[in-house]
């Protein structure tokens, strides 16, 4: 009987030693983690303690560059008008040049982004009404007044 219980104490002692291994394995995978993730997070609040110190900085250089630039823009109005020159409605065009070309540039690139699509082979007839079409469409451009936006545009064109 001494030795049933030998053989069930003995038994209740392996396995409560083979849970034991397991939890410390779980418990060090645990606090390994853990630590990751702490010093995740103290990198990440560093890097923004940085980023808000980094900001300041800017925001002080601006501040001591601002009345330079002020002035440099307020001279450059000034002799810009001394020579005939409108800059506000210079930069108006400038701008829609920009965002023309930009939403022209979003549309390229949409359209290439959404995958190939299936082409039909051109008889010769459709082949020639598009080439007659293109012509057409050149000799209008040709004939059109140039005007003071020409140069803009053409800048717009290239862009493309």
């Amino acid at each position: 009987m001494a030795s049933a219980l030998d053989k069930g104490f003995k038994d209740f002692i392996n396995k409560f030693q083979k849970d034991l291994v397991v939890l410390q394995k779980q418990i060090k995978k645990e606090g390994d983690d853990l630590l990751v993730k702490v010093k995740t997070q103290a990198t990440k609040e560093n890097f923004e303690a940085k980023k808000k110190e980094v900001e300041k900085l800017l925001e002080t250089k601006l501040k001591q560059f601002e009345p330079a630039i002020n002035k440099f823009v307020a001279e450059l109005n000034v002799s810009a008008k001394k020579a005939g020159v409108d800059l506000t409605d210079l930069e108006k065009k400038v701008r829609k040049n920009l965002t023309d070309a930009r939403s022209k540039l979003k549309k390229k690139t949409s359209a290439a982004t959404a995958g190939p699509t299936k082409k039909r082979k051109k008889t010769s007839a459709a082949s020639a009404t598009t080439k007659a079409s293109v012509k057409k469409k050149t000799v209008k451009k040709d004939e059109a007044a140039p005007t003071a936006d020409a140069p803009a545009a053409d800048s717009a064109q290239a862009a493309e």
